[in-house]
């Protein structure tokens, strides 16, 4: 029903002149409902009301389509439960060296759409337990949560036993399962060195790093190898292609999962 019939079926009996504070002298009508009287009130007023209204009913929505679309991505990013909650400002930054790295990854998440245009990726290497995946990770949640924008976590193993299954399932196609770590904006690629680095394995592994380089998409590549042996487990090719648009971080500290325990038995 319209406001203009609502208005008539109260039975309006007399109107005068009344002064809003803020927007001046209006036309006041008395109205009467069953046992109920009022004067109607300012209509600027009325309306700058509704507009506040609709305002934060639509920024409400918004806000709930952002929230599910970061929901969203995170599922897709695939981070496994253990790192989903790593962040920046969980990381143990202790040493100089380990808050240079933090603040480099804090800065490339920061810019990352800058890095993004540029296709820049990083590299980090060294020891077991020195924090390297969950600064890759904190990179990774950084950028869905405050860019809104899209990227996958994945092991090496999982990548190319992905691949390597598609050759008896009818459900994806080599292409299909490639396609699946080419086509994000950021592929976070760890554990590089684990696998056998066969050259099957590294055949995948090139067809995934050249299309990312050619398309210029940015990947980090974490792995427990020091500089120097990355090409055994990546091939030269992949590694020119990462030294071209990839910062490289080594970290090379002693673990802290060292004296760390379940307690005394």
């Amino acid at each position: 029903m319209s406001s203009e019939n609502i208005l008539s079926m109260l039975g309006a009996s007399e109107s005068k002149m009344v002064n809003c504070e803020i927007h001046g002298q209006y036309e006041s009508t008395h109205f009467v409902l069953s046992n109920r009287e009022f004067w109607s009130g300012c209509p600027s007023c009325a309306e700058e009301k509704a507009e506040r209204e609709r305002g934060e009913q639509l920024r409400a929505e918004q806000e709930a389509y952002y929230r599910k679309r970061t929901q969203d991505m995170l599922g897709y990013a695939c981070i496994p439960p253990r790192f989903a909650d790593k962040t920046f400002d969980s990381y143990r930054a202790e040493t100089d060296q380990q808050q240079r790295y933090k603040q480099k990854c804090q800065a490339y998440a920061d810019e990352f759409v800058e890095n993004l245009n540029q296709g820049e990726g990083m590299l980090m290497l060294g020891d077991p337990g020195t924090g390297k995946t969950h600064l890759a990770v904190a990179v990774l949640n950084e950028i869905i949560r405050s860019h809104g924008i899209g990227g996958v976590y994945t092991t090496a193993a999982r990548m190319y036993r992905r691949i390597k299954d598609t050759y008896s399932s009818r459900e994806e196609t080599e292409s299909q399962a490639i396609a699946a770590f080419t086509k994000p904006s950021l592929l976070v690629l760890d554990e590089i060195g684990v696998s056998f680095g066969s050259d099957a394995e590294l055949n995948y592994l090139f067809d995934v790093m050249n299309e990312r380089y050619e398309q210029c998409l940015p990947t980090i590549v974490v792995s427990n190898v020091q500089p120097e042996e990355i090409g055994k487990w990546m091939g030269d090719r992949v590694v020119d292609r990462l030294r071209e648009c990839s910062k490289m971080m080594v970290f090379n500290w002693e673990s802290a999962r060292k004296g760390i325990g379940r307690g005394e038995s």
